[in-house]
């Protein structure tokens, strides 16, 4: 084995997802007369997630990370053989998530609530934000270091992000759960990715702002580990975790 590696997570490490998801899911909200999206945001948010726990797969996409605001444009083409069954399923999952979010805020016009589906999907297709200053540091790392990615999702969305933000080409290695069938924190992943990067764990880092997936899912691995805070508050205090407030702080850590 030579240098180590640092392996990053993709979704509100590198680039922004939840908060543009939310943002997206108002936008679409907006489209619906009546109603106020940022009063209406955590309502639709449940009533879509009351239909995604409701499919056959939930559990396994529970197990790679798949989230039901995903659901609502994602085709999931090119994964694993055991979510086969999500193509299928998607289309239906939109139109039913959607009308329970028109139940949920008292708009019961099918093609209102097709305007604002499509409005969600066209929103997010346009491109997730990267965060500032990400591909200077993914660049620093990546000259002194090997550097992979590991990110939890379906394929046609995570490939399609790392597109968008430039970055299709930029890890010596790159896994996604959607495509693997095994999603983060288990440690095959990790392991997997280190073995086509050529490196040890114990010389390794995991770079990520999930502490369950990211931060734990690399210590058991025997890596160890970043976590991207943004502010939060560490949940506990562990000897081979580092905490920073963003990717770009990570090129003073490593020196």
């Amino acid at each position: 084995m030579s240098s180590r590696a640092v392996v990053f997570d993709l979704d509100d490490t590198l680039i922004v997802e939840v908060s543009y998801a939310m943002a997206s899911l108002r936008e679409a909200l907006g489209m619906l007369p009546g109603v106020d999206p940022v009063a209406a945001e955590q309502t639709a948010l449940e009533a879509v997630r009351s239909v995604w726990t409701r499919g056959a797969d939930h559990g396994r996409c529970v197990e790679l990370g798949f989230a039901s605001w995903e659901g609502l444009w994602s085709t999931f083409e090119g994964n694993h053989a055991s979510v086969a069954g999500l193509v299928d399923w998607a289309p239906t999952y939109r139109v039913e998530a959607w009308r329970a979010v028109g139940e949920a805020v008292g708009v019961d016009d099918p093609a209102l609530l097709t305007t604002a589906a499509q409005r969600f999907e066209d929103a997010q297709r346009r491109g997730h934000p990267v965060i500032e200053g990400m591909h200077d540091a993914v660049a620093e790392v990546g000259a002194g270091h090997r550097v992979g990615l590991i990110t939890n999702g379906p394929s046609d969305i995570q490939r399609l992000k790392l597109e968008q933000a430039g970055l299709s080409s930029t890890f010596g290695a790159a896994v996604i759960s959607g495509e693997l069938g095994v999603g983060k924190p288990e440690p095959e992943v990790f392991l997997g990715l280190l073995e086509r990067l050529g490196a040890a764990p114990e010389a390794s880092i995991m770079v990520g702002d999930s502490w369950e997936r990211d931060v734990l899912g690399g210590l058991g691995a025997g890596m160890s580990a970043v976590w991207i805070a943004d502010g939060r508050t560490v949940p506990e205090e562990l000897p081979l975790v580092t905490v920073i407030d963003s990717v770009v702080e990570l090129v003073d850590l490593l020196g």
